[in-house]
């Protein structure tokens, strides 16, 4: 077995040296352990339950698997080998989700950023097969974990709609309608006048909604993976940054905080916010970029009654469109534009104002009472990664 990192599962492979391709140079170093300007957003801490208690990692311990990261992969992984006896030790350099995972936009989503005929030139026909039917899916896993254990993050499975923004986008959307209608994919396109009933938005000529997504907390969803991993067997550490990476016998000691877990498999799923000098060269097929959400107070009734009424999120084909949902509290939910490299930048208020105008006039500029931001793990190619690193 050997040491294994990335992010989310794709095809892609290699050993230390493979990256190759993948390699791009920080722009700059994250701090280690990661360091925020904002801390796990209040707003989505509101309405989740309290994180649940973690273990505090003493002396020299020994674990089926060590996963080094705390958020939606590390503890994923952990639950599903707890599923099957296979006990886990995770190291989460921060609180439980700290990172990606409780900051996210909250939407659940059967896709990838590639088009099925892109992914079929870039990877061969049978590697992009079986990775667009894992994404496809993807839905049914999230919301599966959440039935099965029953974890308690405001979910809502209507559907995800994609506004076609030009004549190009249209063709787009009845082309991926096409693809998923022909595997039996509840996929629809919808008209200018069943979009705006659902939307409130008369922006768009037709657009296509997919009931298989939905939204969720994502704060209270990574922390219900960890309770349940926990439940389950597994070990979880919280403000326990993984500090080195050895070969031991045995297999792979990692060391933390004075004490270490020595274990056969290692899997690193720390995304954008990997530590640099912890396995080098992996930092560098990551771009770590800024993300930033808004939240504005609840919405008067008459404007409830009108925006995104339907209750399913809104984005659109538009390369950098960012998405607009509404909580059940009557808010209004978006991902903004913001410098994308800055440590303490603030989101393009502006440009969000704007992008509301444009899609729901009359609305006017809203009072954003909560705003945040965290670091996005990007790649070169727009694909996830899943590295083999080496073997023992």
């Amino acid at each position: 077995m050997g040491a294994r990192g990335g992010g989310s599962a794709t095809p892609h492979r290699g050993d230390a040296a493979r990256p190759g391709r993948a390699v791009r140079t920080r722009l700059f170093p994250l701090p280690f352990p990661p360091e925020d300007p904002s801390p796990i957003p209040a707003y989505f801490e509101t309405f989740a339950p309290p994180a649940p208690v973690t273990e505090k990692l003493e002396g020299d311990r020994h674990a089926d698997v060590v996963i080094v990261g705390g958020g939606y992969t590390g503890l994923s992984t952990a639950l599903h080998l707890a599923e099957r006896g296979i006990h886990s030790v995770v190291l989460e350099a921060r609180d439980i989700g700290w990172g990606e995972s409780s900051r996210a936009f909250g939407q659940v989503v059967p896709y990838l950023k590639h088009s099925p005929e892109h992914l079929a030139r870039q990877l061969g026909h049978e590697v992009a097969e079986r990775l667009v039917d894992a994404t496809g899916r993807g839905p049914d896993l999230v919301f599966g974990l959440i039935e099965k254990y029953g974890i308690e993050c405001s979910v809502v499975r209507n559907g995800l709609i994609f506004g076609a923004h030009s004549p190009a986008g249209l063709k787009t959307l009845h082309a991926r309608t096409r693809f998923w209608q022909a595997r039996g994919a509840p996929v629809d396109m919808l008209d200018a006048s069943r979009t705006e009933a659902l939307t409130g938005t008369r922006y768009y000529h037709a657009a296509s909604l997919d009931r298989r997504g939905g939204t969720i907390n994502p704060l209270a969803y990574v922390r219900g993976l960890a309770r349940s991993a926990i439940e389950r067997g597994a070990t979880v550490c919280a403000r326990t940054p993984a500090m080195r990476l050895m070969r031991a016998a045995g297999g792979w000691r990692v060391e933390a905080l004075g004490a270490s877990v020595v274990s056969p498999v290692v899997v690193l799923a720390t995304n954008a916010y990997t530590n640099g000098e912890f396995w080098p060269g992996l930092g560098e097929t990551l771009i770590p970029m800024r993300a930033y959400q808004l939240v504005s107070r609840p919405l008067d009734e008459p404007a409830r009654a009108r925006i995104l009424r339907g209750g399913q999120p809104l984005t659109d084909t538009r390369r950098l469109f960012s998405g607009v949902r509404r909580h059940a509290d009557g808010r209004i939910h978006v991902s903004a534009d913001g410098p994308v490299f800055d440590m303490s930048a603030e989101a393009h208020v502006n440009k969000v104002n704007r992008r509301l105008a444009m899609l729901f006039p009359g609305l006017g500029p809203l009072e954003w009472e909560y705003r945040w931001t965290g670091w996005v793990g990007m790649t070169y190619d727009l694909n996830a990664h899943l590295h083999e690193l080496a073997r023992q």
